[in-house]
């Protein structure tokens, strides 16, 4: 039976309408209101996903890198240009922190100009939640403030979730952590009796300054199937030699130190990891920042010193692994 002329134009007219109302209902859910909790407990929420974003910390950014967000980063922390393997990684990454033209609205350490940040005109600030007097000045500007903790690793987990959501890669930070849940699940180990302890020691030789049990070291110790040597329930506990010596730990680790910040010191000479060169610098410090999700990596290497079956080679395979999927390239370890 052959359409009439004038139900054919209805089908057309019908057709167009259908059409254009599905073209926007999906513009409608690509710009819909997005919510997500910080480390806080406070929900952010914004009309639409964060197209400009200022990160404040190198950790932070790294991840926004790892979420293949970076074309949403308007302002970054002035670390980032001066941390030299912070920098040669993110540079291979983004065109614009090789070029150092990247803004960055921070001083050293935990300070910020909010001057700067209201410049970059930011609908989204991510930062650690150390600074509330800070954030709340943000906040109070009407710019959203995302904080993170990184307390241990369920915190480092959730809140690359959050970021996700927030920069419209939430499928993408989905993945990142499905692939971590499965590393740790074939990581752990039944208790070992007299397993190898570990201690800490801060960054720029602080080496009588360590991380207590409950801290995130702690836990990435712990995950290598090490101990702490550290006892106390304490974020950063300060000790004495006395102390080391009681501890007796087998292997010493030092981050953004050298060696010779150990070996000199003539008050743990006698220590028997001293004296057994179990004196190990996690460098270049980059590929293990324990405030990410390579608190994985964190662990293998810890676990490659501590266990010579786990070898060099299966070290070196499984971090090259690790970074296709935390970076979604290859061949940038």
């Amino acid at each position: 039976m052959k359409m009439s002329y004038k139900l054919f134009c209805l089908v057309i007219l019908l057709s167009i309408v259908t059409i254009g109302g599905c073209r926007h209902a999906t513009k409608n859910d690509l710009s819909k209101p997005i919510s997500a909790t910080d480390s806080r407990g406070k929900v952010v929420k914004l009309p639409e996903v964060a197209k400009r974003v200022v990160v404040l910390f190198p950790s932070l950014l790294d991840e926004v890198y790892m979420l293949q967000a970076g074309d949403q980063v308007v302002g970054i922390p002035q670390q980032v240009y001066q941390m030299e393997d912070t920098y040669t990684f993110l540079s291979k990454l983004d065109p614009r922190i090789a070029a150092k033209t990247l803004p960055t609205p921070t001083y050293g350490g935990q300070s910020s100009n909010v001057e700067r940040i209201i410049a970059l005109q930011p609908d989204l600030v991510i930062t650690f939640n150390t600074d509330q007097d800070h954030i709340q000045q943000v906040e109070d500007l009407d710019i959203p403030v995302f904080t993170c903790s990184s307390a241990d690793d369920k915190s480092i987990m959730a809140e690359l979730l959050g970021m996700g959501k927030l920069l419209g890669k939430e499928e993408r930070a989905q993945e990142i952590v499905d692939y971590v849940d499965a590393e740790l699940d074939r990581m752990q180990v039944p208790s070992i009796e007299n397993a190898k302890s570990v201690y800490y020691a801060w960054s720029k030789g602080r080496v009588m300054s360590t991380s207590g049990k409950g801290s995130l070291i702690d836990m990435a110790i712990r995950l290598s199937g090490a101990e702490n040597a550290c006892l106390l329930p304490m974020e950063a506990p300060n000790i004495s030699a006395e102390t080391m010596y009681k501890w007796n730990p087998d292997l010493i680790i030092l981050w953004n130190s050298k060696l010779s910040d150990v070996y000199d010191l003539k008050e743990l000479a006698d220590l028997p990891a001293v004296k057994n060169k179990q004196v190990f610098v996690m460098s270049p410090s980059f590929p293990f920042d324990p405030h990410t999700v390579k608190f994985l990596l964190f662990a293998k290497q810890v676990r490659h010193w501590s266990f010579p079956s786990y070898s060099e080679g299966q070290l070196n395979t499984e971090m090259q692994e690790a970074f296709e999927v935390m970076y979604g390239k290859k061949g940038l370890l």
